[in-house]
């Protein structure tokens, strides 16, 4: 059993924890069931892998009231983990995928979201990897909902990748347990007008949408090239420039046009400042899960 999962952008500065986006890099997960009752990770680098993969099949098993054998996950891919990417997100579906099948039921990927989301403790990484495109969610009694958009083909990704990776668990703990009358003002207003521009598929609208993000600001101290970098991205013609989740990818919107020259500036701006930041221009994904 094979799935792809794209990665996901996730906040998009102030709707936290509720937008996302699928970014056109993918992980491939494969299970193959095994004897015994454990589930392993044979060749996985990470040992965390084959105890997510086991959460994963207790999840599972619990929902749908089955028991499940034992298997064995490998994960391939362009996903970076602990880069603000939803390297997770890609092996909790990617998993979760290949228990639905175990069990005997049909591919469902909105079976499959609240699952993995509950499991992830946070459900916007989620629904952008398992829906793809631009993704809206929330809680409501009874469970979650969500909205899915379709990303307009100009609309692209230039990604920088630190060498440094940002735990988003670290990044939670730093957050302030409350937020000032403007931040949630602010906050609020901003996510609007970025769910109407991008719903509508009106991308000149998104300019001017992602600063000041009130997380950004708090998470600036595990993020020490977010300035100088959405100042180098500004300079060249970006729409904007975001944490991805919570770093330490920096993510900046631009048109397919202009998507070169503002590479190029965030790569020179790096060399200058003697960073290691790998610069790649990637789309975003209206595919989300699927068999691969």
């Amino acid at each position: 059993m094979r799935y792809r999962v794209p990665a996901s952008t996730t906040n998009l500065a102030h709707g936290f924890d509720c937008l996302g986006i699928a970014v056109g890099l993918h992980n491939t997960v494969t299970v193959d069931v095994t004897t015994g009752d454990d589930v392993t990770a044979p060749d996985a680098a990470d040992p965390g892998l084959a105890p997510m993969a086991a959460r994963v099949r207790s999840a599972c098993a619990a929902a749908w009231s089955v028991r499940l054998p034992a298997f064995a996950v490998r994960v391939a891919g362009e996903v970076p983990i602990a880069r603000g990417l939803g390297s997770s997100s890609t092996i909790l579906l990617g998993v979760a995928a290949a228990c639905q099948t175990l069990a005997g039921r049909a591919f469902d990927r909105a079976e499959l979201l609240p699952i993995a989301a509950a499991l992830e403790g946070h459900p916007d990484n989620v629904a952008a990897a398992c829906l793809g495109g631009f993704t809206v969610v929330g809680a409501v009694a009874g469970g979650l909902r969500w909205a899915r958009f379709a990303v307009p083909d100009d609309l692209v990704a230039v990604l920088a990748i630190p060498a440094y990776e940002v735990k988003t668990s670290e990044a939670r703990r730093i957050l302030p347990a409350m937020t000032s009358r403007g931040e949630h003002v602010l906050a609020v207003q901003r996510t609007a007008l970025i769910t109407g521009a991008l719903a509508s598929g009106r991308i000149g609208d998104l300019a001017g949408l992602f600063a000041d993000g009130w997380h950004e600001g708090h998470r600036a101290a595990l993020n020490p090239s977010l300035t100088a970098l959405r100042a180098d991205a500004a300079t060249a013609g970006a729409l904007g420039t975001i944490l991805s989740g919570s770093g330490s990818t920096l993510l900046t919107f631009a048109t397919r046009a202009s998507a070169p020259a503002i590479a190029s500036a965030i790569t020179a701006g790096c060399r200058a400042r003697v960073e290691t930041v790998a610069v790649r221009v990637a789309d975003f994904s209206n595919t989300g899960l699927d068999v691969a």
